[in-house]
């Protein structure tokens, strides 16, 4: 995995739609060599990319994503005509050209996305390099329990001792952290636990190479192509 990274965030999300394969597409072509996108599961239990437990946000549907078929998802509009993704299909698109993070974001997600690669790497199908984060310690839990080799990273606004403990626990690969809870003296405790420090959401140069100058061994942003 690269020295600094570049992740598109929910695809190239400031400009396409967000967690569409349009806007991964882009971010591609951009150059960006990592994608970050959001799963939760379906009513039939399919793994659906797209970052709300509701759906009005980014689609033209209204009510909880996971009470919703898949072919009734597939009805929906995610914006300039797209649909919503399943995880498999962006998985394929990065194939060879992007890493991927995958953010656990509904419950169950974690056990069901370690049973899809698990059913991925039995078959020796190929894969993009996977990165699997989660605000919820009991979906990286899960996940862990399947597939214990899979790099895990915990997604958090701030950092205390509790943060450190699951780091330690989990073998995390990284900290995906609000930029703003972001200093220097963090970064210097990151090294020391052996950890990456990748920063959410930076969309700004100036602030990009603070970061890149702390330490910091990564960035998620709307616009890859300003800086892939």
């Amino acid at each position: 995995m690269s020295d600094f990274l570049i992740i598109a965030h929910r695809g190239a999300s400031g400009c396409w739609p967000e967690n569409t394969l349009l806007a991964f597409a882009k971010a591609l072509d951009a150059g960006a060599k990592w994608l970050e996108l959001d799963v939760h599961l379906s009513a039939d239990g399919e793994l659906v990319v797209i970052h709300d437990e509701t759906l009005q946000r980014t689609t033209n549907g209204n009510g909880r994503v996971s009470d919703f078929r898949y072919d009734e998802l597939q009805q929906l509009d995610a914006g300039d005509g797209e649909k919503i993704p399943l995880l498999d299909e962006v998985l394929e698109l990065a194939l060879g050209r992007a890493a991927v993070n995958i953010e656990l974001k509904g419950a169950r997600t974690g056990s069901a996305v370690a049973r899809l690669l698990e059913q991925r790497f039995a078959a020796r199908q190929r894969l993009p390099k996977i990165l699997a984060s989660s605000l919820y310690e009991k979906e990286l839990r899960e996940l862990s329990a399947i597939l214990p080799s899979l790099p895990l990273a915990l997604v958090a606004d701030t950092v205390d001792e509790r943060t450190w403990q699951l780091a330690e626990e989990l073998n995390l690969w990284s900290l995906n952290l609000n930029k703003a809870s972001i200093d220097q003296a963090l970064v210097v405790k990151a090294g020391t636990e052996k950890r990456k420090l990748l920063a959410f959401t930076v969309n700004e140069a100036d602030k990009l190479e603070q970061l890149k100058n702390w330490g910091v061994n990564g960035v998620f942003t709307d616009f890859p192509e300003r800086f892939a």
